[in-house]
């Protein structure tokens, strides 16, 4: 009997020690690693575990979540990743094989555990993932410096790798205190009066996001100045009056048409132009686009690159040091 009943106990402690039983109270393994997230838009999605195949559809959210998880977790990046005018992301992108635009079918067919849509996308696509139980998180793509570090970590909590975006943020404070660091030479009298081009026209008016980098990088944005808002653009006659100190001109064409150093001359010798202060002093500064219509970590090149044009007398270093962070 007493055989016997040894042999139940060591049973008993077998199971326990293989994980086959579980305490009172104690819940299985699978929903210990559950969890739960809220989207911008209200929907309560439920995540069995760390989603590992990941889709992101914005260039924006490439370059958060290639610095947030291992690339293999990664079903897919937007089919701009690869793309050296807009993406930061382009090394990261080459190992990862499948490239999609924002086509539900084509996304459906990866089979993804989580898409992430910033809500600049149609509702539309949203919705017919979920329809075909797709998890989906939507989140409110960032107009503001600020509002990237939330993004970020709205992601990171999603992701589960809260550490990996709390150290993205810290690499951003560590680059706009360097760029503060410069800037805050220049007086108030001294600061340059600002445009940025781009192949449609001026805009960047108030409230904009390169509105926004203005003020970190200690320039008057000339547009926002007029009272322009965020989606209008200036007439050459709004410029004149303006007389920009600097003019920051494009470098990506997205037509893949235009030759962006003779629109840069086309400006230049534009007759209806040659009494601007930035014309007449040869300041049209050429700056990459990926970094001013970044919604990602590396905005912070556009501020250096704004504060830069407009202050080339100040000791900036011959380039700032990646702000990607690593895995």
């Amino acid at each position: 009997m007493k055989k016997w009943f040894s042999f139940l106990v060591i049973c008993w402690l077998a199971l326990l020690l293989s994980g086959c039983g579980n305490f009172p109270g104690q819940q299985p393994e699978t929903n210990q690693t559950a969890y739960e997230v809220t989207d911008s838009q209200g929907h309560v999605l439920k995540l069995a575990q760390k989603p590992q195949k990941i889709v992101p559809l914005s260039i924006g959210t490439d370059e958060i979540v290639v610095h947030l998880v291992p690339l293999e977790r990664i079903a897919a990046l937007t089919y701009l990743s690869d793309d050296p005018g807009i993406s930061n992301v382009t090394e990261q992108a080459k190992l990862v094989k499948t490239k999609v635009r924002a086509n539900p079918e084509q996304i459906i067919a990866l089979q993804p555990d989580l898409v992430l849509i910033p809500d600049w996308q149609p509702p539309e696509l949203a919705q017919i993932l979920r329809d075909a139980q797709v998890p989906v998180y939507v989140y409110h793509a960032p107009d503001t410096v600020a509002k990237v570090k939330q993004s970020i970590m709205e992601l990171a909590k999603v992701l589960r790798e809260e550490a990996a975006g709390q150290r993205l943020i810290e690499q951003m404070d560590r680059e706009l205190t360097a760029i503060q660091k410069q800037v805050d030479q220049i007086t108030p009298e001294r600061r340059k009066t600002v445009l940025r081009f781009s192949l449609l026209g001026v805009s960047g008016g108030k409230d904009s996001l390169f509105d926004d980098l203005c003020q970190y990088a200690a320039v008057i944005n000339g547009a926002a100045a007029t009272g322009l808002s965020k989606n209008e653009m200036l007439s050459k006659e709004q410029i004149v009056q303006i007389n920009p100190d600097v003019l920051i001109m494009p470098m990506w064409d997205y037509t893949g048409k235009t030759d962006m150093n003779q629109y840069r001359e086309e400006i230049y010798r534009d007759p209806s132009l040659q009494s601007v202060k930035a014309i007449r002093d040869n300041r049209l500064v050429m700056a990459p686009d990926k970094y001013q219509n970044s919604s990602s970590q590396y905005i912070v090149y556009g501020v250096r690159d704004i504060a830069r044009a407009a202050y080339p007398e100040l000791d900036w270093p011959a380039e700032v040091p990646g702000a990607g962070g690593n895995r």
